[in-house]
């Protein structure tokens, strides 16, 4: 990501900043389950329907996790009220974990009971750990409002038809996510480097989905064109983390260590709270497209299979592109071709074996990895130096 500024050596953490507590590790557990949850939702129905409903549940879990991410990073979880209201609220997660795959038909009412157990719980924690900070704490609760009556209003999904649901939660997760912009995030601190590494590790757990769905659809036929495919699906991954662990981490944890006050603050609503959304879904999509590789790697992917892996993969890259836009104001050419040539391989994946779609796919990444080198070499450098 270009920035033409020098970089600031103190940026990356600022004074008396802490990097990531066991407590906030041991909440991002249960969405390491969640996100498993979530391919198995879509893995159920391999569906355009399957599809919106993955990417409207993933989002309504993906929005409970960044409103404790925020709150964790401006208040400390040393008060026993705070640690015990986290850990509470992991549990809450816990459940709506357990609902996801029947999120919108039999566990209607334990997903809605759960998820609004875990959003008031980030309101009531918000608002007693800043009580001695009258600014934030009015911030706070300037945004309250959307993030009750949002989860409030899905206490409807269960006596609606099963068919009218899905766009219901749709409505009402708008609501919900409309308060930052409603409200603003003026007022609202944000420590930089706490921020974005928070960001980083959940990356990795979503990553981590891959590997699962990897081992999954291996399954005990461990020999043969499995293996292959098992290799070429683990260095698929391995490019989807290069691309985001390589550069686009580092300059974008520097990019808002550089910013200030409501600067920073919607920059980390923008490019991290809801842009780093896109990459979540993609990764997400590519993992089931994974499972469905290694399960028959000879054989030609199902449309919905192609569809995922192929599309999952220019999702993620496209989330890369705007992402980098959002944070610099410069366009990463390299992710957008990439993303078009993912979708091209999609165009080729009914024509030839799944293991030659993945190969083609890493051709694609391998040449985005490749060209971000060569173009950001010199940012690359100064980040690491």
């Amino acid at each position: 990501m270009a920035d033409p500024r020098p970089p600031d050596p103190e940026a990356r953490v600022g004074p008396g900043e802490e990097r990531t507590t066991t407590v906030e590790l041991f909440f991002d557990l249960v969405f390491v389950y969640a996100i498993t949850q979530m391919a198995q939702l879509v893995s159920h129905d391999l569906d355009a329907g399957g599809f919106a409903r993955a990417a409207v549940v993933l989002a309504a879990v993906w929005y409970a996790w960044i409103c404790f991410a925020w709150l964790t990073n401006t208040v400390g979880v040393d008060d026993p009220v705070i640690r015990i209201g986290v850990l509470v609220a992991a549990g809450a997660s816990f459940l709506v974990a357990l609902a996801v795959p029947q999120a919108l038909s039999d566990d209607v009412l334990l997903f809605v009971s759960a998820y609004f157990v875990v959003r008031v719980l980030h309101v009531l924690l918000y608002a007693y750990g800043v009580r001695d900070a009258p600014d934030v704490r009015h911030a706070v609760l300037r945004l309250a409002p959307t993030f009750i009556l949002g989860p409030a209003a899905l206490f409807a999904l269960p006596a609606l038809p099963e068919d009218w649901r899905l766009p219901y939660l749709l409505a009402a997760l708008a609501l919900d996510v409309s308060g930052p912009y409603i409200s603003g995030v003026s007022g609202v601190p944000v420590k930089p480097a706490h921020f974005a590494e928070r960001f980083s590790l959940f990356m990795i757990i979503t990553l981590g989905e891959s590997i699962v769905a990897i081992g999954v659809g291996a399954g005990s036929h461990l020999h043969g064109w499995v293996l292959v495919g098992v290799a070429l699906a683990f260095t698929l991954t391995v490019f989807l983390w290069w691309t985001y662990f390589d550069v686009v981490a580092l300059a974008g944890e520097r990019r808002l260590g550089r910013a200030e006050g409501l600067e920073r603050a919607v920059l980390a609503r923008d490019a991290y709270s809801y842009i780093h959304y896109v990459l979540v879904a993609g990764v997400v999509g590519f993992a089931v497209g994974c499972k469905q590789t290694v399960a028959a790697p000879t054989h030609e992917l199902a449309t919905a299979g192609a569809v995922a892996l192929c599309g999952g993969v220019a999702l993620y890259l496209l989330g890369h592109a705007v992402f980098r836009y959002r944070m610099s104001h410069t366009i990463g050419v390299h992710h957008l071709v990439g993303a078009a040539a993912a979708v091209a391989v999609l165009g080729l994946s009914r024509t030839v074996s799944a293991l030659a779609t993945g190969a083609l796919l890493g051709v694609v990444l391998l040449g985005v990895i490749a060209w971000e080198r060569r173009e950001l070499a010199d940012l690359r450098r100064r980040l690491r130096a």
